[in-house]
């Protein structure tokens, strides 16, 4: 599935992105903050799996890759096999969503008819590759049964399909996969449905073997996205919708689906797991891998080292640090920087102007000074 206008794809994690229209700020998707938050502790099992497999079922290749380019290479091409079923999984999936938003703008048209499906033309690169377990081109026939079925059985009336919704307060975004009128409904006390005059509903499709524990979270949240983009580049309040559910297009269930509603307490739960996660995924962002200052012990006349250049990495100080680390040594202190004047400093490669402002900066945030000059009041970096 290609992605929204709005919206970038970074090929190596596969984060996504999303562009606010009104300020061209970039929002993460919900999909990427659930993915950095959820815990994950089968993906190291399942891919050293992969690349023992790998290993056993290609010795004659391994061993030609050990002759001709040594053993690291070899050990390379072995350890990148997870990456690349992970990449012919995720380009699957997209795959995999094409077919539902062609077959929800079929539902979505009054003339359409089953016979008139036009279904996305599978990628070259994907032809004979599996989606857990199942050849791809066998997952697109049972999808088209099991929404077919869907249609037929519930009648919903689609009124959007592919919507890009964004929360502005939380500064998220995402696609929503479909909001769908489900006519003679009403949500029961129990959390299923009952007879009643028709609800609205926020649907996600999914396709993959296993359940998740945070389809709700992201179903919660693209609702809840005040938001939404149209076709048109028009930015328009999202369509209320009345509770969240996810249908389920899978061979082993009855009609090759399963539909299910998200109960009101669920999807309340689920929204504010969400809410925390997105709080701990930007406070990540933005916080430093670095946990502290670098500190020395006393000296035997009872003062303190300042700290090495090479200490104040991650504080703040950025592009003077390195040329002066390659220019003065790894060990060298504040004090050996402090004893040049502003033409010492010019000297070094990749020192100017602007760095040197820097480190003026620097240096009086450790009450130094260049020599020759008089110390500034500076505000700290």
């Amino acid at each position: 599935m290609g992605n929204p206008a709005t919206a970038t794809t970074d090929p190596d994690t596969g984060s996504r992105t999303y562009t606010y229209p009104p300020t061209g700020e970039e929002f993460p998707s919900v999909t990427t903050i659930l993915g950095a938050t959820e815990g994950k502790p089968w993906l190291v099992p399942w891919s050293a799996r992969i690349a023992a497999e790998y290993a056993i079922d290609n010795l004659d290749e391994l061993a030609a890759v050990i002759a001709a380019e040594g053993r690291q290479a070899a050990v390379d091409l072995a350890k990148t096999q997870a990456a690349r079923i992970r990449d012919i999984k995720r380009d699957t999936g997209g795959y995999v969503h094409d077919i539902v938003e062609s077959l929800v703008l079929w539902a979505a048209s009054p003339e359409g008819r089953g016979s008139d499906i036009a279904l996305p033309v599978l990628p070259e690169h994907l032809e004979g590759t599996d989606y857990d377990d199942s050849p791809v081109e066998t997952v697109a026939d049972w999808m088209v049964e099991g929404f077919l079925n869907f249609c037929a059985d519930f009648g919903p009336v689609f009124q959007a399909a592919e919507m890009t919704v964004f929360h502005p307060g939380l500064r998220v975004a995402g696609t929503l996969d479909s909001i769908a009128d489900l006519p003679g409904l009403a949500i029961g006390r129990s959390g299923r449905f009952i007879p009643g005059a028709g609800v609205r509903s926020c649907v996600d499709v999914k396709t993959g073997k296993h359940l998740s524990v945070t389809w709700p979270e992201q179903v919660g949240t693209y609702r809840r996205c005040p938001v939404c983009l149209l076709k048109t580049g028009e930015m328009v309040p999202t369509p209320a919708t009345e509770c969240g559910a996810v249908l389920h297009l899978r061979p082993e269930h009855p009609r090759c689906y399963r539909f299910m509603l998200i109960s009101g307490a669920d999807d309340a739960a689920a929204w504010n797991r969400f809410r925390r996660a997105a709080e701990v995924f930007e406070g990540r962002q933005s916080a430093r891998a670095k946990p502290g200052k670098v500190c020395y012990p006393l000296r035997a006349d009872g003062t303190i080292r300042q700290p090495r250049i090479a200490d104040l990495d991650g504080e703040g100080y950025g592009r003077a640090l390195s040329p002066l680390v390659r220019a003065l040594g790894a060990d060298a202190g504040l004090e050996q920087l402090a004893a040049m004047d502003a033409g010492d400093c010019l000297k070094v490669k990749g020192i100017g102007g602007k760095t040197l402002d820097g480190i003026r900066v620097m240096l009086a945030d450790h009450g130094l000074h260049l020599r020759g000059e008089t110390p500034p009041i500076v505000k700290a970096a």
